[in-house]
């Protein structure tokens, strides 16, 4: 859980100030052949929604998406990105990035029907 800490500063900053280099695309997002670990992903997902409770800077779902793919490639997890939108009630449309491992949401937890899924990064 301490390596989310500075993993969310970074990916605050990255966001920030280097939106160009922010790309979930530029990951080469290999299927790796483990096997994922109930608790280990369980550790992730509360580790990265911790953070993003109490730390003091932005930590939207985008950034808790992109420190999942950091440490779900660190520890060798498959998992997969949506980035989806959907129209409020007001007509603006929203966006939303959610984590996926197993079938289960890690990050960004929504309801995935309510979205037009527009890219998957698996």
């Amino acid at each position: 859980m301490l390596a989310c800490v500075p993993l969310s500063l970074y990916t605050y900053l990255l966001m920030h100030f280097f939106k160009k280099k922010a790309r979930f695309d530029s990951w080469k997002l290999n299927r790796f052949e483990s096997k994922n670990d109930l608790q280990l992903v369980k550790d992730i997902s509360f580790a990265i929604n911790l953070i993003a409770k109490h730390s003091p800077w932005e930590n939207v779902c985008r950034h808790q998406a992109y420190q999942a793919i950091v440490l779900c490639r660190w520890y060798k997890v498959n998992s997969k990105v949506f980035i989806g939108f959907k129209k409020e009630e007001d007509n603006k449309i929203s966006g939303h990035a959610w984590t996926v491992v197993n079938d289960t949401i890690i990050t960004g937890f929504c309801n995935p029907d309510e979205y037009f899924i527009q890219t998957i990064y698996s």
